[in-house]
């Protein structure tokens, strides 16, 4: 459940999960006036998109939703189309200000305070899914907790960690990081000739990995774990696992 809900908000474009670009109903939509020589529209939210329009200095246009840095816009003649988020932030509004809006950039991924992400690889040789949330206490020092679904050949397996996270270089755009963490593992195997009893057991890990900042809100996040697996028996378990995914912060 936590992966699935984890797997929603990333997948949702920003104009859901942060609704209305100021929180404002259709009907008292906001109004920018250009203040720049010229902005250009483009035909979609994407620079591949062609640019059809341009609104010089002076015109007003309507805010009408925002798509990750892409932003659509209407003038008093009823045309439609989209411009960056970067250049609506040089609009001014009826007071003759600045824009208030918020351009997520990189600046605000070294300050960031929460992120969450969905990653996927292998644990043991298996297929992983798992779904992370995390706090950054300090810029170096973060805490996290992981839920994570593994899917085997003979076994179903359930895992749950917390982790601390250290990271060096937070000034970095591509910043290796290390983690350290303890949790505790559900082992289900599948149905053979005599039916095994599920397993669980605590675990605890040591990893590394690399953030690499893309735009937007959104990162990239790859690591690889070693576990030690605890069990009643004379010898523990080990295992290593790797994962990458797409997170976002907040």
């Amino acid at each position: 459940m936590p992966i699935a809900i984890l797997m929603f908000v990333l997948l949702l474009p920003a104009q859901s999960w942060a609704g209305w670009l100021w929180g404002q109903a259709e009907d008292d939509a906001l109004k920018v006036q250009v203040a720049e020589p010229y902005v250009s529209w483009r035909t979609g939210p994407a620079t591949g998109y062609p640019v059809f329009h341009t609104s010089e200095k002076g015109e007003w246009l309507t805010i009408l939703q925002r798509k990750t840095s892409w932003i659509k816009v209407t003038d008093t003649r009823g045309r439609e189309g989209w411009i960056a988020v970067a250049d609506i932030a040089q609009t001014v509004d009826a007071t003759g200000n600045r824009v208030d809006l918020q351009v997520p950039d990189f600046e605000a991924f070294e300050s960031r305070r929460v992120e969450a992400g969905l990653m996927m690889g292998e644990f043991d040789g298996a297929a992983v899914t798992a779904g992370y949330g995390g706090f950054w206490m300090t810029r170096n020092l973060s805490a996290e907790l992981w839920a994570s679904q593994i899917l085997g050949s003979a076994s179903e397996i359930r895992m749950v960690n917390a982790n601390l996270v250290h990271q060096p270089f937070p000034d970095w755009r591509v910043s290796p990081f290390f983690t350290l963490g303890v949790g505790h593992i559900w082992v289900d195997p599948k149905a053979t000739l005599a039916q095994p009893e599920e397993r669980d057991n605590s675990i605890g890990h040591a990893g590394l990995g690399i953030r690499a900042y893309i735009t937007d809100r959104y990162f990239i996040r790859a690591e690889v774990k070693d576990y030690k697996v605890f069990t009643t028996r004379s010898t523990n378990e080990e295992a290593t696992e790797w994962k990458i995914g797409l997170s976002i912060f907040f």
